[in-house]
């Protein structure tokens, strides 16, 4: 199956939308923050994966393309070279692996936000065992983590700082650029979760080091699948947390047992990857080049200065929108595909969310950095103005 369509002609061809994505058929599917529905042609090129593995052996060979593809399309996307990508199971496993990989001195530090999702808290936390001090910032704010305020943190011990491109409640979006080059000219890694980001708007990995996302959700791939970009200057300095047969340069030549890692990211991959979760994410990938990140991120723009004005004029407090703006204009850049929104209460929030949830309208219950509920909107850029309005009128 191919995806030719640009946005704007798929919204205009409902039985196009509803062939593309059968989600839009039954449901109307705003929670892309946390995991997504698969587009058809991702379904399809599993199935026939699947068709041809059940007819003989899973052989490498059988996902070769994919893997080369979906390596290709990836760097592509962060503006690296494919080697300096390697395939993981999870943001988490990405994450993990930096922490684990590496050469951490007793004194140490490391700065974090608190507040954000926990799989770019706890890899740091735990090095606290290593004798690697926990530099926490807290999000009491809404917004973003300001260069001004990251540098108040770091000092001649910091070694890494970790920080995700967009928060997975607020939706507030880090300057990444600019915080990696700051961090750049004081020697002070920088490593990016980008699960919140990668496939829902532009992103260059250009000034950081370490950067990682999985698939499920905003690239419209498969669980179980994600990319870990690590600069080639720092292979050395990132020994792989896990060795394996596959990480080597000779990892064919099996009576071989000189240990010799190959001059890419490819490092990291001990053992054989998930073939059909690199089938769906090259299908995936495949499908978000056509359309176009940047075409992605105009999109989601559109929908929220759709959004944040009219909730506010139903009476509901946006997540990051200061006093009564009626207006859903942001600064070029400032925000992302996620709009959090709450009632007066928890309670009433929570109750919503329920009511959503029985005119299936697919959002997520979340909890802002202060602990308050809120509702999670996250469409895609498949999602359609009529969408937007069932929600609206559903609220």
């Amino acid at each position: 199956m191919t995806f030719d369509a640009t946005v704007a002609s798929l919204l205009a061809d409902e039985s196009s939308r509803q062939r593309e994505f059968p989600v839009v058929r039954e449901r109307t599917y705003l929670a892309h923050a946390a995991v997504c529905p698969l587009p058809a042609c991702v379904v399809a090129a599993l199935g026939d994966y699947l068709k041809e593995v059940g007819r003989g052996g899973q052989f490498e060979y059988l996902h070769a393309a994919a893997e080369a593809g979906a390596r290709e399309i990836a760097a592509e996307l962060l503006g690296v070279t494919p080697d300096e990508i390697a395939f993981t199971t999870s943001t988490s496993a990405g994450l993990g692996l930096v922490a684990g990989g590496l050469d951490w001195k007793p004194g140490d530090n490391v700065v974090f936000a608190q507040g954000d999702f926990p799989s770019n808290v706890y890899p740091w936390v735990d090095l606290q065992r290593r004798g690697v001090e926990a530099h926490p910032i807290s999000l009491d704010a809404e917004g973003p983590v300001t260069v001004k305020e990251l540098m108040r943190h770091v000092d001649g011990r910091t070694r890494l700082v970790a920080l995700s491109s967009v928060h997975f409640v607020t939706g507030a979006r880090l300057d990444v650029d600019e915080i990696g080059a700051a961090l750049r000219s004081r020697g002070i890694l920088f490593c990016v979760d980008a699960i919140q980001s990668l496939g829902a708007m532009p992103l260059s990995a250009r000034q950081v080091d370490f950067l990682t996302a999985d698939a499920h959700k905003w690239l419209l791939g498969p669980q179980g699948i994600g990319i870990l970009f690590v600069r080639r200057s720092r292979f050395d300095s990132l020994h792989p947390a896990a060795v394996g047969w596959k990480s080597v340069v000779a990892n064919k030549d099996f009576s071989r047992s000189t240990f010799e890692l190959p001059d890419s990211a490819r490092r990291y991959e001990p053992g054989s990857l998930n073939a059909l979760g690199l089938t769906g994410l090259h299908a995936a990938l495949s499908l978000l080049r056509k359309v176009g990140v940047d075409n992605i991120g105009r999109r989601l723009d559109a929908l929220r200065a759709v959004l944040v004005p009219a909730l506010i004029a139903k009476g509901y407090q946006v997540v990051g929108v200061s006093g009564s703006a009626s207006s859903g204009a942001s600064e070029p850049g400032s925000t992302s595909g996620i709009t959090s929104f709450r009632a007066a209460s928890d309670a009433l929030t929570t109750a919503l969310q329920k009511q959503l949830d029985e005119r299936r309208i697919v959002v997520s219950l979340r909890e802002d950095p202060s602990g308050r509920k809120c509702i999670r909107v996250a469409p895609h850029f498949y999602t359609s103005d009529a969408e937007i309005e069932a929600l609206l009128d559903a609220v």
